[in-house]
């Protein structure tokens, strides 16, 4: 008997020290992302603070940065999906898409100029954006049922950073710890729900007068309604709602692209259009 609870000691004993260690981790890994937003410097990868740091794992921290973030007066202002397409998730060996939020200091509007010194490594994508009817605490059953939760929809562009410090020896859980490289997004005019068919919507980006990127509505997850669907439900999983004066984009429409200098002019058809200059 004596055996058996100095064994059951020690077990609860080691599984005490690596959970110590692992919430140790994972604050040193949030306090480094916040340092590295602040300090626009590179994100030490948190798969070198964490080894063997699973996607779970990631989304655990992702849902802890939020609530540091909020204590220091950041705001979320939506949330996105990434990673959408099949050519995003081979370049980053991702079997799925992610999600992550976006926080409100980071929206901008139509004709802003972008600076990339404020970035670590600007990219660029040409999204859809959402708004709903009412707060969403739930898990939506159905594309029909979310319909009718959309009341707007706008064109949106995503201006990512990805900022780690080792990039060769990057993971998919570094991406989502980051809150999936969130930064900047612009949304446009909208339009109600209804007025436009979104899987057929095309988009055309220019650089300077000349094309640099295209893609149509159905590039995010072959269907807008599948890819918002996911995004919803995958919010309310975490433990967060949804409220109405936030945005959902649903991911990049063709490429996501390397942000270089010059003024932008995206055209989303009936959905309108967005420009905006990087320097």
């Amino acid at each position: 008997m004596r055996k058996a609870f100095v064994v059951f000691g020690s077990v609860l004993l080691v599984t005490s020290l690596m959970l110590c260690c692992a919430s140790a981790g994972e604050e040193e890994i949030i306090t480094a992302i916040i340092e590295s937003r602040a300090a626009n410097k590179p994100l030490p990868n948190p798969s070198g603070t964490m080894p063997g740091l699973t996607e779970d794992a990631a989304y655990a921290i992702q849902v802890k940065l939020v609530d540091a973030m909020d204590k220091k007066g950041k705001k979320v202002g939506g949330y996105k999906a990434g990673l959408t397409t099949e050519n995003a998730r081979k370049r980053f060996k991702a079997k799925g898409a992610l999600l992550g939020p976006m926080f409100k200091d980071g929206s901008v509007e139509s004709g802003v100029v972008i600076d990339r010194k404020d970035f670590i490594k600007l990219f660029l994508e040409t999204e859809i954006g959402y708004s709903t009817k009412e707060k969403i605490t739930k898990p939506v059953k159905d594309v029909e049922s979310l319909k009718k939760l959309i009341k707007t929809v706008y064109p949106a562009i995503e201006l990512p950073d990805i900022r780690f410090a080792e990039m060769k020896k990057l993971t998919v859980s570094d991406i989502i710890a980051d809150a999936v490289g969130s930064s900047k997004y612009l949304v446009g005019p909208g339009i109600p729900m209804g007025k436009v068919d979104v899987n057929n919507v095309k988009v055309t980006l220019t650089l300077d007068g000349k094309k640099v990127n295209e893609g149509t509505g159905r590039d995010a997850m072959e269907d807008q309604w599948k890819a918002l669907l996911w995004l919803v439900n995958g919010v309310v999983e975490q433990g967060w709602s949804i409220t109405p004066d936030q945005i959902l984009i649903t991911g990049a429409l063709g490429k996501m692209i390397p942000g270089k200098p010059g003024k932008y002019e995206a055209k989303y058809g009936d959905l309108g259009s967005v420009s905006f200059t990087i320097k």
